[in-house]
């Protein structure tokens, strides 16, 4: 994977010089690599602002859309049913609050994009060019989609979160029209002159874990 990152850095170095998008979104939709960029466990965990996301936002859980800001037809009451109705059906040794909790925590799109911009900032960059958060995929209401089943004697969950992120050209950062703040936000520091963000694309954060034996898988997939 070094000599591939390498490889990648390089492409997007010399397609930024030329200011050629075509090739540049090229390269980052030819880097295999970039489907499944591994993550680490989520960063985390507060529950309560947690569900206050999630409680307005629409996901589909098990094939089912939610109704975003409903009580009865929303994201949390259905995550809170299934978990109960799994964990007592199948005989599970689990608590439920548990388990509802650790699923709407990964439904966050602010801790799944910090996470994923974390990692992905070493590996989607050059000399000229630098990666940035941007909050599309929210406003563009994308939802969570959320499987949670048993099988063959222990609770599974996947949890995918799609999140938006940008690049930007170091050049158009000078003489201080703009900085990255810690976050990985864009702050444009002139008003009326603001910082174009050069290329844009969504990155979908999924968790795959067993919530019987604590075994998870965490990654990010460049969608270009």
């Amino acid at each position: 994977m070094p000599n591939m990152r390498l490889e990648l850095q390089e492409n997007l170095a010399m397609h930024t010089k030329m200011g050629d998008k075509r090739k540049l979104n090229e390269s980052l939709r030819s880097a295999g690599f970039l489907r499944c960029v591994k993550l680490d466990h989520i960063s985390s965990l507060k529950i309560k602002v947690a569900e206050r996301k999630a409680m307005s936002e629409g996901a589909i859980v098990n094939g089912v859309h939610t109704v975003p800001g409903s009580n009865y037809y929303g994201t949390l009451r259905l995550l809170q049913d299934l978990s109960v109705q799994l964990c007592q059906m199948n005989d599970l040794p689990l608590n439920p609050k548990a388990v509802y909790e650790s699923i709407v925590c990964r439904t966050s799109r602010a801790v799944a994009a910090g996470d994923a911009y974390s990692k992905l900032k070493r590996i989607i960059k050059s000399s000229n060019l630098s990666l940035v958060r941007t909050d599309e995929a929210a406003a563009r209401a994308v939802p969570c989609e959320i499987e949670v089943f048993e099988s063959k004697g222990d609770l599974h969950a996947s949890v995918s979160t799609t999140v938006s992120f940008g690049l930007v050209r170091n050049a158009d950062l000078l003489y201080g029209k703009g900085d990255i703040n810690q976050h990985g936000f864009l702050v444009n520091q002139k008003k009326g002159d603001p910082t174009e963000i050069w290329i844009k694309f969504d990155v979908v954060v999924t968790e795959k874990m067993n919530m019987s034996t604590g075994d998870y898988l965490r990654f990010a997939n460049v969608i270009c």
